[in-house]
């Protein structure tokens, strides 16, 4: 257990046997001091989702590098939705919409229908 003073008349205690990210948070008031206290990249998710998910990002992930990919969905997924279209535009808006090119998901239909076929 750890007390100490924050500036003012108010002592904090910490308990470091039942103690989470959030708890710190509190303890060192970094709560509209977030500029201040956070390192860039976590003021900038901070920025963009909120405490609570930073805290969480943070807790799972820290320490790791995350690559996030320019697309979100993956093309087989992209692809299964425009199988079932039977007009290529439709199929390219599909495609467009999910961050692929018309060409990419033509090609994996094509091997789809090329396995199908040889099986």
């Amino acid at each position: 257990m750890l007390n100490f003073g924050t500036g003012g008349d108010k002592v904090i205690k910490l308990d470091f046997n039942n103690i989470n990210d959030g708890i710190v948070y509190d303890a060192f008031q970094v709560d509209g001091k977030e500029a201040d206290a956070l390192n860039d990249s976590y003021l900038e998710l901070f920025e963009l989702v909120g405490r609570d998910a930073m805290l969480k990002l943070f807790t799972h992930y820290h320490g790791d590098k995350i690559d996030c990919p320019m697309r979100l969905y993956r093309p087989e997924f992209i692809a299964d939705l425009a199988k079932n279209e039977s007009d290529r535009r439709e199929r390219a808006k599909i495609a467009r919409a999910g961050g692929y090119s018309a060409r990419v998901i033509e090609g994996i239909l094509s091997k789809r229908r090329k396995e199908n076929e040889a099986e």
